[in-house]
Order: C-alpha cells, then sequence, then structure tokens
C-alpha cells in the first residue's frame, strides 16, 4: 500500500487523527483512500494512502464513487432551496411536480419524501439496464406507481430511489439537474470536485472500485421483505447485487448518468469541505442556515423499518443520517451527513462546526463496513472535546 503521508496537511493537535489514518492502510488489501477534516472553516486535515489502480498511488486528486454520500449532498440542496424560500417542506410534493400525484400520492409532502416515508422505495417493475440508461424509465415509472405502503406510516430506505425522486424534485423548483446545480452553487464556488454524472474528461481519475466479495442475492422469494430490501438497491434487475459487477458502478455508462442516489463521485476533501460550508462559511459560501440544519435534522425515522431489517438501526431526519447513541457517532454533536456503500462517509456538526470526509474504493459488506471512518470519527471527537 502506497503512502505519500510527505503531501498530506496535518496541522497542530490533529496529529493522532493522521497517524490512525495512516495505521488503516495495512488492513486493505487493494484499494486506496482518502480522509480530510475541516474545522471552522479551515483544512486541518487532508490524508490519502493506498493506490488509485495496481501500480498507481492514489494522490490528492484522485476521485472515486461514494454511494449513499451523495445522498447528503443533495439533501443540503433541498435545505438550500428551504432556506432561501423556493421550497415548502410541509407542501405536497405535487405542487412542484403535478404528475408526482398519480396512484393516491397527492398528499406526500416534500418532508415525507426526503424522511424515506413515501412508500417508494422500489419500482413495482423490473428495470433493465437500458431503462435505468435512458434517464427517464425510472421517474416515470415512480410518479404513476401506488406506493409500496402507506405513506407517512413507516419508513423503508430509499437506497437509489430517493435520488431519482429528489433530482426531480430540484428540476423542478430551479429548472436545473442536481448535478448541473450543484456544480453552479456548490461544487464551482467552493472549487471542490463534484459530479453526478462524471464528465468524460476526468476519468483517468477516477479509482475503480473493489469488491472484498461478500455482496451477494440472497435470492429472496418474491414479495418478501429481504425482496423489497434488496430491490431497493438493484432496480429489479438493473443493477448488480455487487456494485463491482457488470452495468455496476465501474461501467462508465453507468457513473456518466444522474444516479443521485448512490452515483456521486469525488474524495474526501471535496465532501469535508462541502460540510465545513453547511454549518460556517467556508471560502464565502454557507449553503444552508442553522435553522434550516435544525429542522432538518430532527429525527423522524428511526427503529425498525418497514421490512423488519435487523438492529442496530440507523436513524434519519429530513435527507441527513443522524447519529445513533453508541453504534453509530458523528463528529462533535448536533451532527448529520451521510455515509456510503462500502465504507464511504460525510458529516458536519453544527457545534463543532466541523466538515468530515472519509472515501474508499476499497468496499467492504460486513460487520465493520464502516469501521475505518468510525474509528476517526471518535478519534476526532476526542480532539475536539479537549
Amino acid at each position: 500500500m502506497t503512502n505519500n503521508s510527505k503531501d498530506w496537511v496535518v496541522e497542530s493537535g490533529f496529529e493522532s487523527l493522521a497517524d490512525l489514518f495512516a495505521s488503516q492502510a495495512s488492513e486493505n488489501p487493494a484499494g486506496g483512500t482518502s480522509f480530510s477534516v475541516y474545522q471552522n472553516g479551515n483544512l486541518v486535515v487532508d490524508a490519502w494512502q493506498g493506490d488509485a489502480k495496481p501500480g498507481h498511488p492514489w494522490r490528492s486528486e484522485t476521485i472515486s464513487t461514494v454511494f449513499s454520500c451523495t445522498k447528503g449532498i443533495i439533501s443540503l440542496v433541498i435545505a438550500q432551496l428551504v432556506s432561501q424560500g423556493l421550497l415548502d417542506l410541509q407542501a405536497p410534493v405535487a405542487k412542484y411536480w403535478p404528475e408526482f400525484a398519480e396512484a393516491g400520492k397527492q398528499d406526500i409532502t416534500v418532508a415525507t419524501l426526503m424522511q424515506h416515508r413515501a412508500g417508494l422505495s422500489a419500482p413495482r417493475k423490473d428495470l433493465s439496464y437500458p431503462e435505468l440508461l435512458d434517464g427517464h424509465s425510472l421517474i416515470e415509472e415512480l410518479a404513476r406507481q401506488a406506493p409500496l405502503w402507506a405513506p407517512g406510516s413507516a419508513f423503508g430506505y430509499h437506497a437509489l430511489t430517493f435520488g431519482h425522486l429528489v433530482s426531480k424534485l430540484i428540476q423542478c423548483v430551479t429548472g436545473m439537474s442536481a448535478n448541473d446545480y450543484i456544480q453552479k452553487h456548490i461544487a464551482s464556488p467552493l472549487e471542490v470536485d463534484f459530479w453526478i454524472g462524471l464528465p468524460k474528461s476526468e476519468i483517468d481519475r477516477l479509482a475503480p472500485l473493489v469488491s472484498d466479495g461478500n455482496f451477494k442475492s440472497s435470492n429472496p422469494a418474491n414479495g418478501s421483505d429481504q425482496y423489497w430490501v434488496e430491490k431497493a438497491m438493484t432496480l429489479g434487475g438493473a443493477l448488480p447485487v455487487d456494485p463491482t459487477g457488470e452495468n455496476g458502478f465501474n461501467d462508465p455508462r453507468t457513473i456518466a448518468i444522474e444516479i443521485a442516489g448512490a452515483g456521486g463521485i469525488t474524495n474526501a476533501r471535496a465532501l469535508a469541505k462541502i460540510y465545513s460550508a453547511a454549518v460556517i462559511e467556508t471560502d464565502g459560501l454557507r449553503i444552508a442556515d442553522d435553522h434550516t440544519l435544525e429542522d432538518a435534522t430532527k429525527p423522524a425515522s428511526f427503529g425498525e423499518n418497514v421490512w423488519h431489517e435487523p438492529p442496530p438501526y440507523p436513524a434519519w431526519g429530513t435527507g441527513f443520517m443522524l447519529p445513533n447513541s453508541e453504534h453509530f457517532v458523528m463528529p462533535g454533536h448536533r451532527g448529520f451527513g451521510h455515509n456510503g456503500l462500502g465504507g464511504q462517509a460525510g458529516w458536519a456538526s453544527l457545534d463543532a462546526r466541523v466538515g468530515f470526509g472519509y472515501t474508499t474504493s476499497y468496499l467492504r459488506n460486513d460487520i465493520n463496513t464502516q469501521k475505518h471512518q468510525q474509528d476517526l470519527v471518535r478519534e476526532l471527537n476526542k480532539i475536539i472535546s479537549n
């Protein structure tokens, strides 16, 4: 594993954090990682290690797919639109997107949608890969179909559909795709690399994903709880269970389209800086105000979900993941953000005014999936509590 620590940024007081990150390299048999922290609008840690590709070390400019961390960023877009008065969380989605009102969905509010409570965690129809690529079949299917459960009565993780639904909402309100909005209003002002739909010009910087081999289908019975959990991840066949499989997130066609629930491509420095700008002015940008974020981070969906998945249970506010006792920690207090498949994470703290980013191209699917970033969060909390 390659370690370019001589090029890292490590401010005084954060040395133990960099040391911990460096010690984690030996636990990854392939791929690479990046890690970054901003505090009070300033970069205090920026580090990377491992290989972007076999024989090619991870560099400062290396980027990779961060899966559901993307949900946190588009949730920040929603928070910005709310803080600007352009979007009302309590209004029906159909106010902005009239076609959404079909099949009894006319009363589903924006907040219900953002809280994974809309009953649209998967399409009823099995989608094909070409239908995913065409950019309209999935969103049209979700607009047509009846919810899988009574909206608002329970929650179920909208693993992929969250991104398509929220992207469509952003488009209806702003006239821009989620990616175009992010480029204009977040990525460009902050001068960071973040795309949902990677331009061909940037593909040489991309680290291919490496699976630990544990992403496998349980071949669930049609209509069972596990069937709907798995379908939320695959759309019924459009994507593979293993994200590195055929038509998955190493395929240039997949990463070129806007999959705003899972297709964000970036690095830790960009994630940390975006989350820093969420909680404190950073390079002249403040994405949303405290009041809007405090409202968005009130617990809304927690405990056992509609598909009876086992504990420990994650918790969500309005789009953002929230800390969940000792099982899942975030930086400082009043933390929020989103993690991602295989071990990624982007977090912020309203109290500590911290932005945190961690990315990995080596994807784990076991009880230690999120261990590296969680260990780093715990060490960061020791530092900022002193």
